[in-house]
């Protein structure tokens, strides 16, 4: 509209509540990638171990399933912290397939056209609009991880007799705490990614190399120094150590491996240590302008 015609009003309607105005990136994030096909059929695909772990736990407690399938003896059939532990494990792999296909394009595609200066322009902050970011994985990757396993543990409880759930009420805390480390990680990690790496299928791969070449590293480092230490650069590793000492099965298989020689506040600090490394090379790149040098 042109100036000189003074037909400009000032908008008037009611204005988005400043503690929830990250929502608002969040929010149009969600109905980007649900318009995407693969997309959809990739979020299904994480939720089909889910039916088999529900599957799992409806035989468990039903004497006459086993009857008919034949199966003898109650210690094939168990809902115990092992299979808390390898439900976990399963869905935060999954998570991390889902991560590598939206994290790389929830922030190149601002940078590239250069909208992080209008969003900055307006009473958001830089703060603001990570949270907005982070949310999409923080609520997508809660989906399938522990919030399903909470659902299936309300299931057990609802399914068992004898009072199961008191006994084992304690779990809930591993299950939501050791999902939320792994989310917050793998999200900071792809936001880091996604704003320097504007192509998809390089930022996907360096996703994964993110994974895999501080793991040969750090095996590379035991070789050579005689030591264990270097495990901390394993992240598949030592949230597995993180998972298994939350569910208190840190002397079962993982003593039979000989993979619990790490201290657990030194495997949690590897975590969060990625995840401020991470958030620092995000900040690096959040900027309102460019500085041209020539």
């Amino acid at each position: 509209m042109a100036v000189y015609k003074r037909r400009y009003n000032a908008y008037t309607g009611a204005l988005t509540r400043e503690w929830s105005r990250f929502f608002v990136l969040t929010r149009y994030a969600f109905a980007d990638l649900f318009k995407s096909r693969f997309f959809v059929i990739l979020l299904i695909l994480c939720f089909i171990p889910c039916l088999f772990f529900a599957g799992y736990i409806f035989v468990a407690n039903s004497k006459t399933v086993q009857l008919f399938m034949q199966l003898r003896g109650n210690d094939l059939f168990k809902v115990e912290s092992e299979y808390f532990i390898f439900m976990l494990m399963a869905q935060t792999q999954a998570a991390f397939l889902l991560n590598c296909w939206v994290g790389p394009v929830l922030i190149s595609g601002d940078l590239t056209n250069g909208a992080l200066p209008l969003f900055l322009s307006r009473p958001f902050s830089r703060a603001d609009y990570v949270l907005g970011k982070l949310s999409v994985l923080g609520l997508l990757l809660s989906a399938i991880t522990w919030i399903p396993c909470l659902l299936l543990f309300g299931l057990e409880a609802g399914l068992a007799k004898d009072g199961w759930i008191w006994p084992h009420l304690w779990m809930v805390v591993p299950i939501v705490m050791c999902s939320a480390i792994w989310i917050l990680m793998l999200s900071l990690i792809s936001l880091a990614v996604s704003a320097w790496i504007k192509l998809r299928i390089v930022a996907t791969g360096i996703i994964f190399i993110t994974f895999f070449i501080p793991a040969g590293i750090g095996e590379m480092f035991n070789a050579i120094m005689g030591t264990i230490w270097g495990r901390l650069l394993n992240f598949s590793y030592v949230f597995q150590l993180i998972v298994s000492h939350g569910f208190r099965e840190e002397s079962g298989r993982l003593a039979r491996r000989g993979w619990n020689e790490i201290p657990i506040p030194a495997a949690w600090g590897s975590l969060i240590f990625v995840c401020v490394v991470s958030l620092f090379i995000l900040n690096a790149r959040l900027r309102a302008r460019e500085t041209v040098r020539g």
